[in-house]
């Protein structure tokens, strides 16, 4: 956050500079939120002008009109009121003696108008600042910016801080204590801005909306709009998400272990997992578990192992589709326009025929897979020919996995990295990772790759 001098105007400051909750910051010259521009002297609107927004967006309503906007035959000038005149006429005044109850009031009422206003911004030109004012720049300024500011994880105590800024300057105390005494309490219960009033219309949005998203999705916008929202204050390069398959799309690795387990107990013997049961590396290991079966069970026969060991198995694969999130997760990337790609150690006919077997090879873009190169994980090999054939660098896609060496392979191929450990995986064997989760049901992928934006922390978990 940084204050600018706009003579005229008491409270202007662009929202550039705050750290999110998922290591990330705001970009500097994107966004402006100040008290109506009409103030503005000779050089207040020779510094608006020199800004070259592509957006103006006026929130004030029409019966506060009452000198021209300075701007308003420019082609950036918009003006969406925040209040719903027709919905407005329900309100009842005595129902909200408080800030806090207007605010929810509001954010109740205005759904039509806050869309429309949000849908100005996500078109305003991405290379050009959006600058959005009302009257004073606090209210239905401050409620629009603390929805900005929630999508795109800054803290809720920062967020209170910037809302709470207003009063100090638009000089708000100084003019309460020039009222009346008998004025004063009133006055002050409308005018100043508390911390604890925005932090209260946040709670209510998570209350009785179920979070800033679902809140945005029930005014009517889609989840690309959403999307592009938050990328207009954070940094998200991703153009592609590429996936893992064994263990991260589908938990073939249960499958696998369930499979061998079923083979060791039909030989009366019990399996060990910590047994160097996994090798580290992807790639078809199964001759050397049949080794380790041979080496302790006389006479064996490895072809009739191996059927019964396949037949439980593909048993088991009848039901088995994508794990918890992952649909929601390639339905959204499509919505926002990503390209979708499977980057696997296994053979394709492997992969390929589980998502046949699902109907969801048509959910993704690309299949590369181990045998298509030499080397498997943690060698980036298959993940750098998913980028060449992508026609992307690596900056620019985000790889999802569920082991330290898929990590490793995506991070050598120079993406970001996005970890959902299988159950045979602990998270802190993943902390490489630009971000860990337990599953993808835990974030929609918009929010996910907002942790991918640079500066991203690392070993970051929500």
């Amino acid at each position: 956050m940084r204050d600018l001098d706009w003579s005229g105007c008491l409270n202007t400051r662009e929202l550039g500079g705050f750290l999110t909750r998922y290591g990330g910051v705001t970009r500097a010259g994107t966004m402006i939120r100040t008290d109506s521009p009409d103030q503005l002297d000779a050089d207040g609107l020779a510094r608006l002008a020199e800004l070259d927004a592509g957006l103006v967006l006026d929130l004030r309503s029409d019966w506060e009109l009452a000198r021209p906007h300075p701007l308003q035959d420019a082609a950036a000038y918009r003006r969406i009121p925040w209040i719903d005149p027709v919905r407005d006429q329900d309100r009842v005044p005595a129902d909200e003696p408080l800030m806090a109850d207007i605010y929810r009031g509001s954010l109740d009422r205005n759904q039509g108008q806050i869309a429309q206003a949000l849908r100005a911004i996500v078109g305003a030109p991405d290379d050009r600042p959006v600058v959005v004012h009302c009257r004073s720049g606090k209210d239905r300024t401050g409620l629009l910016v603390a929805l900005l500011l929630e999508l795109v994880g800054v803290p809720r105590k920062e967020i209170a801080v910037d809302y709470a800024i207003s009063e100090q300057r638009l000089g708000v105390l100084a003019r309460l204590a020039e009222l009346p005494a008998e004025e004063r309490a009133a006055a002050e219960r409308l005018s100043r801005t508390l911390p604890e009033t925005i932090l209260d219309s946040l709670r209510h949005i998570d209350t009785q909306y179920g979070g800033v998203r679902a809140y945005l999705t029930g005014c009517g916008l889609t989840p690309l709009e959403i999307h592009r929202l938050a990328t207009r204050l954070v940094e998200v390069p991703i153009e592609a998400v590429v996936f893992d398959f064994d263990g991260l799309l589908m938990d073939t690795e249960t499958t696998m272990v369930e499979s061998w387990r079923a083979e060791w107990a039909h030989h009366g013997l019990e399996l060990d997992l910590e047994d160097d049961f996994w090798p580290g590396h992807g790639g078809d290991t199964k001759e050397l578990r049949y080794g380790r079966l041979a080496a302790l069970v006389p006479d064996f026969d490895r072809d009739a192992s191996h059927a019964r060991r396949t037949a439980h198995r593909e048993r088991l694969h009848e039901s088995l589709d994508f794990r918890p999130g992952i649909r929601n997760w390639l339905r959204e990337a499509r919505e926002l326009g990503m390209k979708v790609a499977i980057a696997s150690s296994s053979e394709r006919s492997w992969v390929v025929g589980h998502l046949e077997r699902v109907r969801a090879l048509d959910l993704f873009d690309l299949v590369v897979t181990g045998d298509e190169v030499a080397m498997h994980k943690p060698d980036p090999a298959v993940y750098l020919l998913a980028l060449e054939r992508l026609g992307l660098p690596g900056t620019a896609a985000a790889a999802v996995e569920d082991t330290p060496h898929g990590v490793a392979a995506a991070a050598a191929a120079g993406m970001a990295t996005v970890a959902i450990p299988n159950p045979y995986v602990e998270p802190a064997a993943v902390g490489a990772a630009d971000l860990v989760l337990s599953s993808a049901e835990q974030l929609p992928l918009s929010e996910a790759l907002l942790a991918l934006s640079p500066p991203a922390a690392l070993n970051h978990r929500p």
